[in-house]
């Protein structure tokens, strides 16, 4: 209740205050924690798509992180809150890396068994590269990590 006390008397010319951070990441990182649920895309056979049924230990991940970023503030230890940030990113960005080694390292044999994976890990690979197909629930997601992670640099900042 403080934090929102504090939040609203605080002048505007000071821009982003610590608490209006705080308040930032405590909203986006709950924003990011459901919009894993919400549908991506759609696939011919499968429907609408969520993040959390193409990758499900990922967006567990992802979430787990998430929310440990408003724990960590809250139980002070606020200069580790980017390691939140770092350990979503890297979640998100792990499949891509993944493929990116796999197919290097290959034999050719191994590549072509490789690119006659499914389409829902492809969509997980390629995350960021498929916004032309997203659906409402992307767009959140999108926009629920760019606020997590903007807040979350900001404050590790300030």
């Amino acid at each position: 209740m403080r934090i929102i006390r504090v939040w609203i008397n605080q002048p505007d010319s000071q821009g982003m205050t610590r608490y209006k951070l705080q308040l930032l990441i405590y909203l986006s990182a709950l924003l990011l924690s459901v919009s894993v649920f919400l549908p991506l895309t759609s696939f011919p056979i499968y429907g609408q798509v969520s993040y959390y049924r193409v990758a499900q230990l990922e967006s567990w991940l992802v979430i787990g992180f998430a929310l440990s970023s408003p724990g960590l503030i809250l139980a002070g230890k606020e200069k580790w809150n980017i390691l939140s940030l770092l350990g979503v990113w890297s979640v998100l960005l792990f499949p891509a890396a993944k493929d990116a080694l796999q197919s290097s390292n290959a034999s050719t044999p191994e590549r072509i068994g490789n690119d006659v994976s499914a389409a829902m890990s492809d969509f997980s690979t390629n995350l960021f590269l498929n916004m032309a197909d997203f659906h409402w629930g992307g767009f959140v997601f999108f926009a629920a990590l760019i606020l997590f992670t903007s807040g979350s640099i900001r404050y590790f900042f300030k």
